[in-house]
């Protein structure tokens, strides 16, 4: 007699689950953020040469982290940083998503930046870059897979009350998957408490006393995902406030900065 045992559970939240890559660069990058900047994605900065380590680093609002060769820093999505990088560092930069849910980054509410040794998948990411055309299908999976591998294993740096809020966030799905939708700089709060049967205020306090946040927050991190993800893509700023309901240009350019900390033309000119 055949006994099976399943945990189809499992199945389906690795099968909801999305992980994306959206910045996969080395080089040299001189830029010095003028004050703390917020992005919607996790990055893995790994500094390769850097003979002024005094003038390379990255600082959040406790602490600067100075930019050691043979060292791997993690900067979690949504943490305020500022970057300051000489035209003598070379690095190795890694942007990634780890959606739990649709557009609910598993590490949002993580507060701090990691420092770890350089992981041995580095030296296979850098030759990555070398490898001739007709490899490219086979190297992407591989990329792929190494950096999702990479983004587990920072699972257990972080404490487990740092993915609470997110994943508190399943009681809510069907709100994320509205967002993922229909999400626009003209969706309130009030949007989704019709959506729950509630009135907005008793809406906003449940919500809160279960995420940790507030829904108006839920809806920005939306909002500011969906605009960096079209400005990746080229989109104009025309193009992104009218896809995106801003009253104009001039709206959303002043909404980017007020989330992120920097122009949309900086960011652009940045991280694509």
């Amino acid at each position: 007699m055949a006994i099976l045992y399943s945990r189809n559970d499992l199945l389906n939240i690795f099968n909801n689950a999305r992980f994306s890559i959206s910045h996969y660069v080395h080089g040299y990058y001189p830029c010095s953020d003028r004050q703390l900047v917020a992005s919607p994605f996790n990055r893995m900065f790994f500094p390769l040469k850097n003979p002024n380590i005094k003038d390379n680093y990255i600082e959040d609002a406790n602490y600067k982290h100075l930019l050691y060769p043979g060292k791997m820093y993690f900067v979690p999505a949504f943490f305020p940083v500022k970057f300051s990088l000489n035209k003598e560092l070379y690095f190795l930069s890694i942007h990634m998503n780890m959606d739990i849910f649709p557009n609910v980054e598993l590490f949002s509410d993580c507060s701090h930046i990691e420092e770890i040794a350089n992981p041995p998948e580095l030296d296979s990411l850098m030759q990555f870059f070398n490898n001739p055309p007709e490899n490219s299908y086979c190297d992407a999976l591989k990329m792929g897979s190494m950096i999702f591998s990479m983004t587990v294993k920072l699972f257990d740096r972080y404490k487990a009350e740092n993915f609470s809020a997110p994943l508190a966030l399943k009681k809510f799905s069907h709100l994320a998957d509205f967002l993922n939708q229909n999400g626009n700089a003209k969706t309130s709060v009030s949007d989704l408490a019709e959506i729950c049967g509630l009135s907005r205020e008793n809406f906003t306090r449940n919500f809160t006393a279960i995420t940790g946040f507030t829904p108006k927050k839920l809806i920005d991190r939306f909002v500011i995902k969906r605009c960096v993800m079209l400005l990746n893509k080229g989109a104009s700023f025309k193009e992104i406030s009218y896809q995106l309901k801003f009253s104009n240009e001039f709206v959303f350019s002043r909404y980017f900065k007020r989330m992120t900390g920097e122009s949309p033309k900086n960011w652009r000119n940045k991280h694509t």
